[in-house]
């Protein structure tokens, strides 16, 4: 019986363990895919302002391309992404209407150090979209 009681805890702990560590990068990245979709958003708001100053907001306006990453960039110095320690910025790309970032941070959790080699990776994409001027 006291053989059983002691496996009964044992189970119980690994359970406790294993669901705590999960919760925690399930967190992480939840985090993490809210931060790059709001990098992504930020991103596609880098209109190139020549051309839409000129004809307005037209079909040739379109995202400047040599601002994207570097509004990405700004955007994530200014938020809680100086908070996760180890944040990189993999890919940020643009093709004049559509935004991808790619996000990843490495894995921190209470319990299981095994994990802490493990990288979150999640990517976003946004869309430039206006109405046009006619």
């Amino acid at each position: 019986m006291l053989l059983l009681g002691v496996v009964a805890v044992a189970i119980g702990l690994l359970a406790i363990v294993v669901g705590v560590d999960s919760s925690a990068v399930f967190l992480q990245r939840r985090a993490l895919v809210s931060l790059a979709d709001a990098g992504a958003l930020a991103g596609a708001q880098a209109i190139d302002l020549d051309t839409y100053y000129r004809d307005g907001a037209a079909a040739v306006t379109g995202l400047d391309q040599r601002t994207v990453a570097t509004r990405v960039r700004s955007f994530l110095a200014q938020t809680d992404a100086v908070e996760i320690e180890g944040l990189r910025i993999e890919r940020v790309e643009s093709d004049g209407s559509h935004v991808e970032i790619v996000l990843s941070a490495p894995i921190r959790v209470p319990f299981l150090a095994a994990l802490a080699d493990e990288r979150i990776t999640v990517a976003s994409r946004a869309r430039l979209s206006y109405r046009e001027v006619s």
